[in-house]
């Protein structure tokens, strides 16, 4: 069930024949050096936990890793990329195994990572690490103590290091007071830049080179638009009137001459430009048509993006933009499909408030199937054009899938992401009875057996609307939902904790009502189920002990559900993750395809009671 995907290098800027990138390795997650010159990779790492970040110093001799525990509390690492002189260089036998690496920088507590930098020559470093409710920043000779430089409440990334190694960027809330500090570390000095719910800011990176003025790249994000700007500390944020989109973007310098390599997302797909900040002129860089995960230039220009499509399991790609293949810029305009009874589609359902984007995928023969809504977390984030594996395996078992970006999605502009007046959930949950309403009037899905599957954020929304609407769904399958938001909030990160307040307008102490409205636990006494909880562990988004409380509530009103328990974090082992899947298929085919006789019971036991709570 469990695809691979593959990870962008991070490349030595001093020595672009080396890099490393993450890999995964079985079930786990591993640091890789790539020598770019001989295309010999090396396994370098042997983190008990996986790695989760890795970065390389400019001069390609060292790089750095983060080494966490279950809950991504953990410390950078740093270790050299050439292999000690016993070591075969093959790739499964090229490990360190002399006990840990040293500490990248000492005098740090333990945090969470909240971002790496280093300057142009590789002297200095910076990080930022999580502890508590703080975000601290340090700054270092790589190997030394690290110097506290910043400290502030809450959730706080490192943007970047700027090139003389002189000025960090540092990123809050992008709607709050603080969007931007920039801070000058020979004499302390910070400039901010402010947001505000009509103007957010994103700061991305410094131009690259060792400048004694830094630029430091950004995204002003208005009511209706994108734009890119450049922020210097003389003249504040100077906008490019020809660079502005109409949804979601990310940016990175290209080269040392000021180009600017922009990749914009729109309705499930992306495109990558090479603009000119001063002219607004763009090219359009040759893509396949599809989604871009991610993507890292080389020192050389080349262009590596990790590359998906709803039939082709994310791969790595290479483009040098500048080639014949580049062609001007055009704006992506989506369609509108209509439903086939077979296949993959899209389908758009209008609304008063705009139209709702699906993706569509239909078992072989014609309809009506019992159908599946498998639904995104985030909830900034969205569906696309990407592989799942997913979606496969339920259209294979005979089910009918629909992946919906609900209002608050992200790839479809700045009103939809945000303007649903804080009815958190409840804005959500309609959007998706309107396709659900839509997907039955087109003989897509079959009536009454409709059901709900996500995960995280996903899977708090099974969890609301089998509240809310209980007529509306045959089953929940839930996976690391928000059982108790207010629980949850209390009990998460601070970076999620941000989320919420920013979703919400305040905590559950600021805006109580909100938070009831929009708590499944409001609406115990309207579950009828059936429902389909798994959970994890140690899992400190969504903590395991709010979903206990739940569950012990649907037990107590006799409400037909079962738990399965994951070992480790919020996204578990790749074994894990196919056991859970496998099980939460099993209880789908015991409600929705009851035909099946390999689903009707589990170790025996059937799955459909009300007693079925425990471990």
């Amino acid at each position: 069930m469990v695809v691979n995907t593959p990870h962008v290098p991070a490349f030595a800027t001093h020595q672009p024949t080396r890099a490393v990138e993450l890999h995964d390795d079985g079930d786990l997650t591993q640091v890789l050096t790539w020598n770019v010159e001989t295309d010999r990779r090396r396994i370098r790492t042997a983190a008990p936990n996986g790695v989760s970040a890795c970065d390389i110093e400019p001069d390609g001799r060292h790089f750095w890793w983060f080494d966490a525990d279950r809950t991504d509390v953990g410390v950078w690492r740093r270790q050299p990329v050439d292999p000690g002189q016993t070591e075969t260089g093959r790739l499964a036998a090229g490990r360190d195994t002399a006990g840990p690496p040293p500490l990248a920088l000492t005098g740090l507590p333990p945090g969470r990572q909240h971002g790496i930098a280093f300057d142009a020559t590789g002297r200095r470093a910076a990080v930022c690490v999580g502890t508590g409710r703080q975000t601290r920043c340090y700054v270092g000779e790589p190997g030394g103590p690290g110097h506290l430089v910043a400290v502030s409440a809450g959730y706080t990334a490192l943007v970047d290091l700027a090139g003389d190694g002189n000025t960090i960027a540092l990123a809050a809330r992008a709607d709050a007071a603080t969007a931007v500090s920039v801070v000058r570390l020979t004499d302390g000095r910070t400039d901010t830049v402010a947001g505000s719910d009509q103007q957010r800011i994103w700061a991305l990176e410094f131009r690259p080179g060792d400048r004694p003025d830094p630029e430091l790249l950004i995204v002003v994000e208005t009511p209706d638009r994108y734009q890119i700007g450049i922020w210097r500390r003389d003249r504040g944020i100077e906008l490019s009137s020809g660079l502005s989109y109409e949804s979601e973007i990310t940016a990175h310098w290209y080269g040392d001459d000021g180009r600017i390599l922009v990749q914009h997302d729109r309705a499930g797909r992306s495109r990558l430009l090479l603009a000119d900040p001063g002219t607004g002129e763009q090219i359009t860089v040759a893509t396949p048509s599809g989604t871009i995960l991610d993507l890292a230039v080389a020192p050389d220009g080349a262009i590596h993006y990790i590359w998906t499509s709803d039939s082709v399991p994310p791969r790595r790609l290479v483009t040098h933009p500048g080639t014949a293949t580049a062609q001007p810029a055009r704006r992506p305009r989506p369609t509108n499909h209509p439903a086939t009874p077979a296949g993959r589609t899209e389908l758009w359902t209008d609304q008063p408030y705009g139209r709702i984007h699906s993706f569509l995928a239909t078992p072989t023969g014609t309809g009506p199937w019992p159908t599946l809504f498998l639904v995104h977390g985030g909830p900034y984030l969205h569906d696309r054009d990407a592989y799942d594996p997913r979606v496969e395996l339920l259209v294979r078992a005979g089910y009918a899938v629909a992946r919906t970006n609900y209002r608050g999605s992200t790839g479809y502009g700045p009103r939809w992401q945000r303007d649903f007046n804080h009815r958190v959930g409840l804005a959500q949950l309609e959007d998706l009875a309107a396709v659900r309403r839509k997907l039955l009037d087109l003989g897509v899905a079959e009536p009454g057996r409709t059901g709900l599957c996500g995960y995280s954020w996903g899977g708090y929304l099974v969890l609301l609307a089998m509240g809310v609407a209980p007529a509306d769904w045959a089953v929940g399958l839930a996976v690391c939902p928000i059982a108790d938001y207010p629980a949850a909030h209390r009990g998460a990160t601070a970076a999620l904790r941000e989320v919420d307040d920013e979703l919400f307008g305040g905590g559950p102490d600021d805006v109580p009502q909100r938070y009831r409205a929009a708590d499944p636990t409001t609406y115990l006494d309207r579950v009828h189920g059936p429902l389909f909880i798994a959970a994890a562990t140690d899992d400190d988004r969504c903590p395991p002990d709010q979903i206990r409380r739940y569950v012990a509530a649907l037990r107590h009103r006799r409400v037909p559900h079962r738990l399965h328990w994951m070992p480790g974090g919020h996204h578990g082992d790749a074994a894990g993750q196919t056991r859970t899947f496998d099980e939460l298929l099993r209880y789908a085919d015991a409600v929705l395809r009851p035909d099946r006789s390999r689903t009707t019971a589990v170790d025996g036991r059937p799955y459909l009671t009300a007693s079925q709570g425990g471990r």
